[in-house]
Order: C-alpha cells, then structure tokens, then sequence
C-alpha cells in the first residue's frame, strides 16, 4: 500500500474522534447549558460566597467570607466558557465577539457580572459579584466582627433620625450590604424608597418601594423619577448606584434642604469621597468653582460610614465620621475609628447628631462616646480575631530584629527562642502591669536583646520607636 493510500486510510480513521471532540454545549446536569453556567451555579447557591472570577476554563477563584482559594471546578476547555457567554449576552441581545468583547449585565437577582473577551484579554474572563439579601441585617455584621455592639445602636438610631449618609469603600467590601441592612431598620411607620442601580437588593416589605433603575438606560429619564419620589418627601431614600451622573443629580436636588439619603459610592476614604464628589460636580458644573462644589458636598452630607477589608480579609467598618462645614481644614471629624488590630473605639467626640438621638428618646448613652469606653463585640469565640491578636504580639518584638545583621543563621536560632518564651511570659504578668511597669519590661527586654545579637558596629535600639504599639499587646 503506498504512503497516499494508508494517509487516507487513517484520516478515514480519525476523523469521526475528531468530529466527536468538536466543543458543543450540553444539556447534562454535569455540563454548561445554553442558558447558565453550568458548575458555577452550584457555587453560586452557597449563601456565604461573596465573588467568583473566572480567568480561563481552568482557573477559578471563589471568595467566601472574604477570603479567596482556587476552586476545582472547571470549565471543559476555553471554547465552551467563550460560547457560554456569547449565548448569555446573546439571550440579552448584545452580540460579544473580537469586536464588541465587553459585556455588563445580571446574571440573576443578587447577582451582577462583567465578561470579557480576547483580545481585550488574554483569555475569556468572568467576574460575578453575589450579593446575599438575607445576610444583610445589623445581627450578621455583629456575628462576622464588622461591627461593635454600640456601633450597631448607632446605626439604627441613624435610621430613625433624618440624616444624609454617605457609605464608601471599595469594591465588594460592604456598602451595598450596611445600604441594605439600614434599610431594614427604619421603623415600620416610615415610608423608604429604595434606588437600585445595580439590581442587587430588594426588601419586600409593605413600607419600602423599590425601583430597579438597572433596567433604565437613560440617566435622564432616572434623575427626574428621583426628583419625582424626592418631592413626595418619604422618610428615607436608599441609594445604590455607581453612575457618577446620577450621583450628581442626587446631590442636585438634596442640597436644597432634604434629609433622609443614605446613598453609597466607591472612594478609599471619607476625604477622598469628598474630594471624588467634588470632582464630579465640577466636571458637570464647569461654572461651578472648586471652593463652590466642595461646600456644596459639605452642606449636602452629615455622617461618612467608611468601610475597608482587614489584614485577614474581613470586612470592617473602619469609621463613622461627622462632616463640620463651617470647618475649613478639619470639617471631618471621627467619631468611632479602629485600632492595628481592627478592634473598634470611641473618639472622646459626642456628635452633633446625639441631640437628635435624645429629643427621639433612644436608648443610647453618651457614655459610649467616650475615649475609655471598651466596645463589646459578638459572644461567639473569633479565631481570626484571636489569631491577628497573637501575631501582633509577636510582631512588635520582631519588627526591628529580622533588619539586624547577623553572622549566621545558627544565631538567629538561638536569639529567636528566648524572644518567644520571654512573651508567654510577659503575656501572663501583662494584665496586673501598670504603663510604667510596662515601658520598663519592654526596655528591659530590648536590652537583654542586644547581649544576644552579635554584630560588628556600634547601634541603637530606641523604646521611642516603639510607643505605638506599647498598648496592651506589647
């Protein structure tokens, strides 16, 4: 048979495999449907699942409870997680190809997606943001440590007061899920209006009225039903959105003397929020002078709730500040903030909002406002939190030995040991020490340190550069 003849004979051969392996969608219970995302719709139905990004078939990370892992869920292969969103985007009525390869819609209530394709990336990439109504309740953020006992009181007296609340952070942190939990709050015999820009909430009760303004595409069309459900003077207005045209409007029409918004937007921090707000007035107002637009975010909003993630991933509330407008450099002011160890505290500043709180006979003292004031936290045993409070203990000991030079490693050993030891021991008689007693124990450990570090030259080991941290968990 000649080298023709047995070429054809085998590609006769081959070609029904080759056939057989061409991607397709499948309509089993173990692969993507033309309509879902297959094996990423059995992790979307845990309840503690905060994200999922998808980079490629093979590489999914799932974020839950705010900490990230890969999953070992896969897609088949890059072909079959390309044609899933193309059906998707598809069924919206948006055709995602090379040309048009960015793609922003809801997968599913709760649940908000951004897509991608090559060549805009290198793969095909998923992110889907998951928002869990039923986790938003002011209980919960106690229970995860997001929050104190007190600042929880707070928080409700908040919404029982007419008040102008901005909510920042960045991206997946907490915002939408305080906005929510807030929501919830205002008493029964209030009316809330709800503004969901994201189509990530809603609160089926008889006194709130939701609009999904995702479904609006026009900005236009929502500033003037805003303007329309502002005039009508609810109670409060909840906001949700990240449309910065929006935002505008928002401020436009609340500087006129309306009290009751807690709207939420994407800022580092409450001056950067300020400033970012600044900007975006500035930039639909170009008459508007920078003097002119700040004040006018000042005089629109009175408390910043900002919220960041901590060094182990959990969403904190970070501060509660009080916006001063009169003030031209210090105009905000914290009134609870945390420490290095995410641990909540009292400013020793009783607010200007306090005055509202006591003429509606809540139940808040004033006490909690005070610098010695101990915030309580959830009765349930905290091990990240119990974690993060050892480690630091450790660290501050450690934090100017690992920049010494030593002659060995052998050395190092044998300096490290004693550092460990000589903490148990300072961790026990620590709560019977006064601060004086204290300083001397850490200078007395510094020194004896010294002894045990061989080195050539002269140095220095200062207390000075430690008095941050002389608090408790030295």
């Amino acid at each position: 048979m000649s080298l023709k003849d047995r070429l054809n004979t085998i590609q006769k051969q081959i070609a029904p495999k080759i056939q057989q392996e061409q991607p397709k969608y499948y309509n089993t219970n173990n692969e993507a449907q033309l309509d879902s995302l297959g094996a990423l719709d059995t992790l979307l139905a845990d309840d503690d699942l905060n994200s999922i990004f998808v980079s490629g078939a093979k590489n999914i990370y799932i974020e839950r409870k705010g900490k990230t892992h890969k999953s070992t869920t896969t897609f088949r292969d890059n072909v079959q997680l390309e044609n899933i969103l193309k059906k998707i985007a598809q069924n919206e009525g948006i055709e995602l190809n090379e040309f048009n390869p960015y793609f922003e819609f809801n997968y599913k209530e709760g649940v908000s997606a951004t897509a991608t394709l090559p060549p805009l990336s290198n793969v095909a990439t998923l992110f889907l943001k998951c928002y869990k109504d039923k986790h938003a309740s002011l209980q919960t953020l106690q229970v995860e440590h997001s929050i104190s006992k007190e600042i929880a009181l707070v928080l409700e007296a908040l919404c029982s007061i007419k008040k102008n609340i901005l909510i920042v952070g960045e991206k997946n942190t907490l915002k939408t899920t305080l906005l929510s939990a807030l929501a919830k709050k205002i008493p029964t015999n209030n009316r809330a209006v709800i503004f969901d820009c994201e189509n990530e909430f809603k609160i089926q009760t008889q006194n709130h009225t939701n609009y999904n303004f995702s479904k609006i595409d026009d900005s236009k069309k929502a500033a003037h039903l805003f303007n329309l459900v502002v005039d009508s003077n609810p109670d409060k207005i909840f906001i949700n959105t990240k449309e910065e045209e929006f935002l505008c409007d928002v401020i436009k029409k609340i500087k006129s003397g309306y009290k009751g918004v807690v709207a939420t937007l994407r800022a580092e921090n409450p001056k950067n929020a300020v400033e970012k707000l600044t900007q975006i007035l500035i930039d639909n107002n170009p008459n508007l002078t920078f003097q002119n637009a700040k004040s006018t975010i000042l005089n629109t909003f009175d408390i910043i709730i900002a919220i960041q993630k901590d060094e182990l991933g959990r969403r904190k509330i970070t501060s509660i500040s009080e916006i001063y407008p009169l003030s031209e450099n210090n105009y905000i002011k914290n009134i609870f903030s945390v420490d290095y160890l995410y641990q909540h505290k009292s400013e020793g500043i009783t607010p200007l909002f306090y005055e509202d709180i006591k003429n509606n006979s809540l139940p808040i003292g004033d006490n909690i406002f005070s610098e010695d004031y101990k915030h309580t936290y959830h009765k349930g045993i905290d091990i990240d939190a119990q974690f993060a409070k050892k480690g630091a203990n450790i660290d501050i000991l450690k934090k100017f030995k690992k920049d010494l030079p030593t002659p060995n490693n052998e050395e190092k050993v044998q300096t490290e040991e004693p550092i460990q030891k000589e903490q148990e021991a300072l961790k026990e008689e620590k709560q019977e020490m006064s601060q004086e007693e204290l300083m001397q124990k850490a200078q007395e450990k510094f020194d004896e340190l010294k002894k045990n570090v061989q080195m050539q030259g002269d140095f220095e080991i200062k207390l000075e550069d430690f008095e941050d941290n002389n608090d408790e968990n030295v």
